[in-house]
């Protein structure tokens, strides 16, 4: 039995390590939201912390948790169709996940990574790379997301 249509290092990339990842940032946003919450711009000045903050935030490190088991779910599905319309969603979701990056930290400090902590590596370097090798994969640069064939001398069921 195929274990996915994707190709090896997209598989490893976007079924395990993402998502490990993922669940990684659910763990630190639960854990501590307020710090969470005030990470995620690089600044000097104490953070509002608000129950609408709290809120926020934790319905934010769900979404983690929910975006990892759609990742796992998608990228080990052997429907070609499936793997490539997730990523295909979430190629397009990492341009806003970068713009929120972006008006968070202001224009002055996004063009400077120097000053980036963290958290905004996390979000914007990590995102791009993750952006750019979703292109590639859909692009077919590690081979193609086809549906696989099932293994010699097994029974294909319908």
């Amino acid at each position: 039995m195929a274990r996915s249509t994707l190709p090896t290092i997209p598989l490893i990339v976007f079924g395990v390590i993402e998502p490990s990842l993922l669940i990684w940032a659910y763990i630190i946003g639960m854990r501590d939201p307020a710090s969470y919450f005030a990470n995620q711009v690089p600044t000097t000045t104490a953070a509002q912390w608000s129950p609408q903050a709290l809120g926020t935030t934790l319905q934010l490190v769900n979404v983690f948790l929910l975006l990892a088991a759609m990742a796992v779910v998608c990228c080990f599905s052997r429907d070609p169709a499936t793997a490539k319309w997730y990523l295909a969603a979430v190629a397009f979701a990492d341009y806003g996940h970068i713009y929120a990056a972006y008006r968070g930290v202001g224009a002055e400090t996004f063009f400077r990574p120097s000053e980036w902590n963290d958290m905004v590596w996390g979000g914007v370097g990590v995102s791009a790379v993750l952006n750019v090798l979703r292109w590639l994969t859909l692009f077919g640069a590690f081979g193609p997301v086809a549906e696989q064939k099932a293994a010699s001398g097994a029974k294909k069921h319908q």
